[in-house]
């Protein structure tokens, strides 16, 4: 296990230079595995194409560090440790973001979907059953607020990183902050739709 996350290290490390030399819709398979020391074979067998090995990328170095253990407490901290990551290899994340942006978007879409069902059930746990939302508007919620979280994220990264973590990570806490009470005024009869 430990020999397979050496070798998707090395191909997502020659990934990262050849991005210093063109953009990512321009880089081959054959050119990872050549930078990699590595043969395509051997590429295959653990991703395959190149966007799964970005997916790859952005999933352990990004994602899964800063995904465990959140929560409603600690999410701004946790994304704004993923964002000031980002910026700590921004050329690589403005490249890929800007030449495989209809494949990240769809997966990072898929993974706020989730996390944001989670935390609308965790929600809707503590309203009463007669004015919890049903399983269809708990869905569309969930993929309303994904969308724009994710957009927000995509625009910040293809714009170039421009506004700080700090600064966007407090404008999304104040927005989930007035969500979540509207959510429990509606909860408790205090306001309706």
């Amino acid at each position: 296990m430990a020999e397979a996350n050496i070798t998707k290290r090395a191909m997502a490390e020659s990934l990262k230079l050849l991005t210093k030399e063109k953009s990512f819709d321009k880089i081959s398979v054959g050119e990872i595995t050549d930078k990699a020391g590595v043969n395509r074979q051997t590429f295959y067998y653990h991703f395959k194409d190149k966007y799964e090995l970005l997916e790859w990328i952005y999933d352990t170095e990004i994602m899964e560090p800063n995904l465990s253990d959140i929560g409603f407490d600690n999410w701004d901290e946790k994304l704004c440790h993923a964002m000031n990551q980002l910026r700590e290899e921004k050329s690589f994340y403005v490249d890929t973001v800007r030449h495989a942006d209809e494949y990240l978007t769809r997966v990072f879409l898929e993974k706020a979907e989730r996390i944001f069902r989670s935390a609308i059930e965790l929600v809707g746990d503590q309203i009463p059953e007669q004015n919890r939302l049903d399983a269809e508007s708990e869905n569309m919620l969930a993929r309303f607020f994904a969308y724009g979280f994710c957009g927000t994220m995509i625009e910040w990264i293809d714009t170039g990183m421009r506004e700080s973590p700090e600064h966007l990570t407090r404008a999304l806490r104040e927005l989930l902050t007035a969500c979540e009470t509207a959510a429990y005024k509606y909860g408790s009869g205090e306001i309706e739709l």
